[in-house]
């Protein structure tokens, strides 16, 4: 395979089409959040994933495929893209980061520990620019896996970032948002322990539900708990807030429009330490 055989994957802010229905696990896409060409793998082919977010915009109508993320096939696909762009950029767009993102929920797979050694391997060999990131994409519900502990400070060393999903404040908004049968007390309880040792980004989605009105007021608890994750120690980089870009899992989830994003995150800006990345509906970012 070439770059120029490559399926005809649209580039969007809007399009996040996945090479995993050509039997592949690596796939180019212009990300909002990285800023530019974003290689993701998909670990998660199967659709799996313990969260069943409302505003989740994987399509899962059509038949999951029993891929799985096998290691040799892998490496080999990412060292087809990285041969490529050693050559220069893809359709304009340079490399910006590698991210494990993908159709569920990273730390659920078996060989992710295995998955992070061959991604700093590879960063070494291809002497990637330190800018270049790798970016786990998580729920943080297997982040204190056993065998994932020891690779975590080498990760962080290598320019890694966890991009920790926190769209919820409580135990009901995240019943509600995310639909998981995780506890509220888990997931905070291990992104307070992973945050006391290494920087965290969170990404956190904002958006319009069954026809409520704006509202400030809606996302106070929001603040509030990211600001007793910073009294409690945790290193948050930067938060990233955005809206919906994709058509959703459900209808009735759609995008803050702009103005609306513009006024949630100068209540953030105003009330938090952590810097915040704005994400509008078509991509732009402020």
């Amino acid at each position: 395979m070439t770059l120029n055989s490559t399926p005809d994957i649209q580039l969007g802010y809007d399009q996040h089409s996945r090479l995993s229905e050509y039997g592949r696990l690596v796939y180019p896409v212009v990300s909002r959040r990285s800023g530019g060409l974003s290689l993701g793998i998909n670990l998660n082919p199967d659709k799996r994933c313990n969260f069943d977010c409302v505003y989740c915009q994987v399509d899962r109508a059509g038949e999951a495929l029993l891929l799985a993320p096998d290691l040799a096939q892998l490496e080999a696909e990412l060292r087809h893209w990285l041969d490529a762009l050693a050559e220069g950029d893809y359709r304009g767009y340079r490399l910006q980061d590698i991210a494990l993102a993908g159709d569920g929920e990273p730390t659920t797979v078996k060989t992710l520990p295995q998955v992070l050694d061959l991604l700093l391997a590879l960063k070494r060999e291809y002497r990637l620019a330190p800018e270049v990131k790798l970016v786990l994409f998580t729920n943080g519900s297997g982040l204190e896996r056993g065998d994932l502990e020891a690779r975590w400070k080498a990760f962080h060393q290598a320019g890694g970032e966890v991009w920790f999903k926190l769209d919820y404040w409580d135990a009901a908004s995240l019943k509600r948002i995310n639909r998981t049968r995780l506890r509220f007390e888990r997931l905070i309880d291990t992104l307070t322990r992973f945050g006391q040792r290494y920087p965290v980004v969170l990404q956190s989605c904002f958006f319009r539900w069954q026809d409520e009105a704006f509202s400030l007021e809606r996302y106070t608890p929001y603040v509030q708990l990211v600001e007793r994750l910073s009294e409690s120690g945790v290193t948050i980089r930067k938060i990233q807030a955005y809206t919906l870009a994709r058509q959703p899992a459900e209808a009735a989830a759609r995008p803050w429009d702009d103005d609306e994003m513009d006024r949630l995150a100068a209540e953030l800006r105003k009330r938090l330490v952590p810097p915040v990345e704005l994400f509008y509906e078509q991509g732009a970012e402020a």
